[in-house]
């Protein structure tokens, strides 16, 4: 079994899940298919946020944190906005 060589955390802008597989999205917008699931580089990668059940997004690339009445989503540097689940919406607490 070949092991996916993970790029360093700063370079990644978040991960999406896509059936048994991640996607890594990086900064410089080239994109990386893992054949792990999300859960295990979630358990791998400890400082990123899970704000919905497909995406793990790195913190310190977060543009802002858009409110429309009780709906968030967050904005990221590259102009993406990712929306957060009901029960996840207590991980941007304090960003």
């Amino acid at each position: 079994m070949t092991r996916l060589n993970l790029p360093p955390v700063q370079d990644i802008a978040f991960l999406r899940a896509s059936v048994n597989y991640t996607e890594f999205h990086l900064t410089d917008g080239r994109k990386i298919v893992s054949s792990y699931t999300l859960i295990h580089h979630e358990n791998q990668i400890k400082s990123f946020l899970r704000i919905n059940k497909s995406y793990l997004i790195n913190p310190t690339y977060i543009e802002k944190v858009n409110a429309v009445g009780s709906k968030r989503e967050v904005q990221l540097r590259n102009g993406e906005c990712i929306r957060v689940s009901r029960r996840r919406r207590g991980v941007l607490e304090g960003l």
